[in-house]
Order: structure tokens, then C-alpha cells, then sequence
């Protein structure tokens, strides 16, 4: 969904206290990095949900996850700071969707996990998933 991808990425690129600590204030990308793309960076995908038809009126109950990836020596606890602003960004917040109206937002599970790659330096993520309810005005 295009403008849910857009109002998640105006969110996070315009929370400075998130943009600081990425490798740049574009750092933010809906489902994949680029490849070789400089880290740290975030990345955000709807992870499950859809339509609640439960009225006439069209509602969206989705599950977006939202994580931050850094890597090298403190890559954890980097990690963990782009998690803390993204969540002081969103949690019990919200954002603007086009052509809709965003009355539920807030984290629900907290992620972690390490990447090996053969290049031999761990890459840390840490990230949660967050409920978006959402109407069509």
C-alpha cells in the first residue's frame, strides 16, 4: 500500500532524533535496502493484516514491522537506539495517510536477531512490530 509506505517513511525521516543516527536521513526503506547500501539504516514492511470488514465502511487492521540494522564493533547497542527512536517516534502516535485516517498505532512486539555474513562482521537488528488501524475517509 503506497501511502501507508509513504506516510511511514515521512514519519521516521522527519524524527531527527532517529535521522542522526542512520548513515544518512534517507536511510529508511520500505521492505529492502539497497544492496550494499551503508550501514545503519531502517527498514519497514507491512508484515500481515488486510481489511477488517466487519462494516461497510472500509478499515485496515495491519502489522508493520519496523527495525534498525547497524553492524560492527557496538552494532547491538546502535541497533538498539534506532529501535528507541522509532518507538518514541510511533508508539501511541500517528501519521498522516493519504486518502485515509490513522486512529490506532502502537508497538505490540519487540525483535532482535544477528546476521553472520562470510565478510565476517555481525550485523545486529533490532526492530518491533506495530499495529496500524486505519479508515478510508
Amino acid at each position: 500500500m503506497n501511502a501507508l509506505d509513504s506516510a511511514i517513511y515521512s514519519k521516521l525521516q522527519s524524527t531527527s532524533g532517529l535521522t542522526s543516527l542512520l548513515a544518512g536521513t534517507t536511510s529508511i526503506y520500505s521492505v529492502q535496502a539497497p544492496e550494499n547500501e551503508t550501514l545503519p539504516y531502517v527498514v519497514f514492511n507491512v508484515q500481515g493484516g488486510g481489511d477488517d470488514n466487519e462494516t461497510a465502511h472500509r478499515t485496515k487492521n495491519l502489522v508493520v514491522f519496523i527495525r534498525g540494522y547497524a553492524e560492527g564493533i557496538g552494532a547491538k547497542k546502535t541497533a538498539g537506539s534506532i529501535d528507541a527512536a522509532i518507538d518514541t517516534a510511533l508508539h501511541l502516535s500517528s501519521f498522516t495517510v493519504s486518502g485515509w485516517s490513522n486512529f490506532w498505532l502502537a508497538r505490540e512486539e519487540d525483535l532482535e536477531t544477528v546476521e553472520n555474513p562470510p565478510s565476517g562482521s555481525p550485523i545486529f537488528m533490532v526492530g518491533g512490530l506495530y499495529r496500524v488501524r486505519i479508515e478510508k475517509t
